[in-house]
């Protein structure tokens, strides 16, 4: 049996469904009572694999999705005891147990860089990136330790495709300006996007490195998980105009984004490559945008 925490959110649900389409018995575990087959309250799970050995036993892996997303969350008391504590029980849980245990961090980590996992200046910029770097942090003490579980951190870059729609504003650009298009053929941009980078990286991507990690065991360690290659918010303009007629509208950053906002991500992936031993291509952005588009109109 494999464990999808955060099973109902955006990444936790495609790879559930993948899971059980490669014939895999998954365990989804969240607070949403909307899953069908229903779930696994997460506070019950943890309890459940920490004094049930038989449940313990039953286990393959546990893929760690869960955690507050919100990167405008001002609320340490709430974001530490979602994406920290919780985080923390459950890996202490999974060593006692030696139940292997691949999760999500994040690359907003990194703040505005370098992109590495071997960096040693991490400046996060909110409450959600410090929690993630606080747990990576905490699972570096482990990594060293010869008769640990494996034990995978991937840092996700900015990731986006089917099933976002319930992400709101946290969902990705390029979800937000189809919407944007089809309520008012006008899309809203910041000023200098131009010079706005991101690694943008598709769900089918993400789900395949995660899979990888399943099938081999012997892996361990912390790995980004982005593209490589950085694309202003004006390529995705420039992507989506070849399939609609729209205006752009170009409106000031908000005040409560400035400082906090990240201008630039890229993927360092010689890690993933070499000691992931990761080959797989991933798809561009208009690869990406052109399966996107397609899911979201229905075809």
């Amino acid at each position: 049996m494999i464990v999808v925490t955060g099973a109902s959110g955006f990444i936790g649900a495609n790879l559930s469904k993948k899971l059980e389409e490669l014939g895999k018995e998954v365990l989804r575990v969240d607070y949403s009572e909307s899953i069908a087959g229903g779930c696994m309250e997460p506070i019950s799970f943890l309890r459940q694999l920490r004094e049930n050995k038989d449940f313990s036993e039953k286990i393959e892996l546990v893929y760690h999705i869960g955690a507050c997303s919100d990167t405008t969350c001002y609320d340490p008391f709430y974001m530490m005891k979602n994406n920290f504590n919780y985080s923390v029980a459950l890996l202490n849980t999974c060593l006692n147990r030696h139940v292997r245990l691949i999760y999500a961090s994040s690359a907003a980590i990194y703040g505005n860089g370098p992109f590495s996992e071997y960096s040693t200046t991490l400046r996060p910029k909110n409450l959600y990136a410090k929690s993630k770097s606080m747990f990576d942090e905490y699972v570096n003490c482990f990594l060293e330790e010869d008769k640990a579980p494996q034990l995978v951190g991937l840092r996700y870059f900015n990731v986006y495709g089917p099933g976002e729609e319930h992400k709101d504003k946290m969902a990705s650009t390029i979800y937000q300006f189809f919407n944007q298009i089809k309520e008012g053929k006008k899309i809203k941009i910041f000023k200098n996007s131009e010079n706005y980078l991101r690694d943008f990286i598709y769900i089918d991507d993400i789900i395949n490195v995660n899979l990888h990690f399943l099938e081999n065991k012997s892996i361990t360690g912390i790995y980004n998980c982005g593209t490589a290659h950085p694309r202003s918010f004006c390529d995705i303009v420039d992507i989506l105009k070849s399939h609609y007629d729209f205006k752009v509208e170009e409106v000031d950053m908000p005040e409560s984004l400035k400082g906090k906002y990240q201008e630039y991500t890229c993927s360092n992936n010689h890690k993933l490559i070499n000691e992931g031993r990761y080959k797989k291509d991933f798809l561009s952005l208009e690869e990406g945008i052109e399966q996107y588009l397609k899911y979201l109109e229905g075809a």
